[in-house]
């Protein structure tokens, strides 16, 4: 079992915020490549167990995490490799100085990643994480929808004020019908308000990413590490 933490960071200050793109994965990697730092990135959980002691569902998370307990950075350009068991994170932030101004709601939708043919059955399921929670942790139906807040900007989360930070549990990685691997695109938005002095182009804004995810068939147990997809 290996926990991933997909990690992206934002600023309303530069070139991206007019793209609509998070920070980029940086090359060369800086010297201390931690969360703090390193946005498009896949990094893997160095303690045992969970964090928080989490478990098989999703859940809102309003505890900062440590950086120092997240390693291994990969870019998000190549597909991440999991294996049934393992536990997907997300976590958006900004370094911007005026960050405890914004109020921020994440949408992701999986989606089937590829079109190649699969045995029957296993290319019908949408998403490799389940309906689960913690009050109802037991659910066998798909999460292809992730979507932390439904009402307008003004209500929209605030950040999680020791680092300026929004995370998400999105919980355990299930197998498709026979165990068959397969391939997933997870589309992530993030969509900023700025709730005082807003910049001169306005207080709400956009950003959009696209990872994809490669799912082997077999549960795997008792091992940190293994291949990823290319």
């Amino acid at each position: 079992m290996t926990v991933y933490l997909y990690n992206l960071i934002f600023s309303l200050n530069g070139s991206d915020c007019a793209v609509g793109r998070f920070q980029q994965y940086p090359s060369p990697l800086p010297p201390s490549p931690t969360i703090s730092n390193v946005s498009c990135a896949w990094f893997e959980y160095s303690q045992s167990g969970t964090p928080f002691d989490l478990g098989p569902y999703y859940q809102v998370v309003t505890q900062a995490l440590t950086p120092s307990q997240w390693s291994d950075p990969q870019s998000d350009v190549n597909a991440l490799g999991l294996d049934p068991g393992d536990y997907l994170m997300i976590r958006v932030s900004s370094a911007d100085s005026n960050v405890d101004n914004y109020q921020m709601r994440f949408t992701g939708v999986f989606g089937r990643g590829t079109s190649q043919t699969l045995p029957t059955g296993a290319g019908d399921l949408q998403s490799p994480l389940v309906l689960s929670s913690a009050a109802a942790p037991n659910s066998s139906l798909p999460r292809t929808v992730i979507d932390s807040d439904g009402t307008g900007g003004p209500s929209w989360p605030g950040p999680i004020t020791s680092d300026g930070s929004w995370l998400a549990w999105l919980g355990e990685v299930v197998a498709a019908p026979n165990n068959a691997a397969n391939d997933y695109t997870l589309n992530v938005g993030a969509s900023v308000y700025v709730n005082t002095n807003p910049p001169a182009t306005g207080n709400t804004f956009t950003f959009g990413k696209d990872p994809t995810m490669h799912v082997g068939g077999a549960m795997q147990s008792g091992r940190k590490d293994k291949g990823r997809a290319a």
